[in-house]
């Protein structure tokens, strides 16, 4: 019973009902000294817990099982699967009971080096959602990453398209050899769907007669919600049905049955050749929503089409409106109504109208 120090860690070692336990603590001496004696009183009291050979279990073990039970569930699976085989090659063979949040420091530190600090996070929410489930399936008591703050993210900045970047960016999509590039592309800017609820588009939802798409499985709480087609959506739609040979609207040409995964590469090419950079896929949502603000639609109608389960999220674009109506009262300085007003002197009070007295002499 007591510390011993073993791969640059301190480590405990008590007995539980005869049998001897080891727990990993981390680098501070003292910060063992005050588990053992955590570890000592609950022992005392019969609050202690005995780990069973489940907590054995490696981490590459509970990425397996977290993939077959829980990931496989996920809208984005095929996505996750590469943030578990990222997990997989950090923390590999240790075993989940000796896992600290020192652990999932250095991993921040080190992935921090070669990616993005929003990429980071996400694969630091996953690994947390793994040792969340960890200790529902008892492999472990506690999850040692639940305290582990997330990187600072710059926050982006929101871009919305003029007209002419538009034509600009319709007309690179023409050159970038992708099949889907530019119907995808302009039915984001028509109808602001998530790239995501694109991609897996079926048929099925597509109602050309009634001129609406229902998206399903949306990502907010909202649900799914339909979006009526304008002139474009619908002939855009109605030449692709003729070409269909899938259930898919946009179906992979390397494996069939599925839908496409990602337009990155063709998609960054595209915003390269057209000079209208910086601009992100999503920003296409920003320019639907903002374009329809700002032609005076309301915003509840706003935010039922884009699927916000909260006026919040919408509300941000509130600013557009507020802009065109100050862009229209500031059309009356160039028609002249102020501009002869002296700056210096007080204006003079305009005079009404006479009245009109009963008798009919002005007043």
């Amino acid at each position: 019973m007591g510390i011993f120090w073993r791969h640059k860690k301190y480590y405990i070692s008590y007995y539980v009902r005869g049998r001897r336990k080891r727990e990993m603590v981390g680098p501070s001496k003292g910060a063992a000294r005050q588990a053992l004696s955590i570890r000592l009183a609950e022992i005392a009291q019969g609050k202690f817990k005995i780990i069973t050979k489940r907590g054995a279990m490696t981490f590459n073990g509970l990425a397996d099982k977290y993939r077959e039970l829980i990931s496989v569930h996920k809208r984005g699976h095929h996505v996750e699967k590469y943030i578990l085989k990222t997990l997989k090659a950090s923390f590999g063979d240790l075993r989940v009971f000796d896992l600290s949040a020192e652990d999932a420091e250095r991993f921040k530190a080190v992935r921090s080096k070669s990616v993005k600090p929003a990429t980071v996070n996400r694969e630091l929410t996953v690994a947390k959602h793994m040792l969340t489930k960890a200790v529902e399936w008892e492999f472990i008591q506690d999850n040692p990453f639940r305290r582990v703050r997330p990187l600072s993210v710059p926050k982006c900045v929101e871009r919305v398209l003029d007209y002419e970047e538009e034509k600009k960016l319709l007309a690179a999509c023409k050159q970038v050899r992708s099949r889907f590039l530019l119907p995808l592309v302009l039915l984001a800017l028509h109808t602001g769907t998530r790239r995501g609820e694109l991609l897996s588009l079926e048929w099925s939802r597509v109602d050309l007669d009634r001129r609406t798409i229902r998206i399903i499985n949306a990502k907010s709480s909202a649900g799914d919600r339909l979006i009526p087609m304008n002139a474009t959506v619908h002939t855009l739609l109605s030449d692709l049905l003729k070409r269909a040979s899938s259930l898919l609207v946009f179906p992979s040409n390397r494996r069939p049955g599925e839908n496409l995964l990602d337009l990155k590469k063709g998609f960054k090419k595209a915003v390269r050749l057209s000079g209208v950079a910086p601009f992100r896929w999503h920003d296409m949502r920003h320019t639907f929503a903002t374009r329809l603000v700002r032609a005076g639609v309301d915003i509840i109608s706003v935010q039922h089409l884009l699927g916000h389960s909260k006026i919040a999220m919408t509300a941000r674009y509130a600013h557009s409106l507020a802009d065109a109506k100050i862009a229209a009262v500031c059309m009356l300085d160039s028609a002249g109504v102020c501009s002869s007003l002296d700056s210096n002197r007080t204006p003079a009070p305009i005079p009404l109208e006479p009245k009109a007295s009963l008798n009919g002499s002005a007043v």
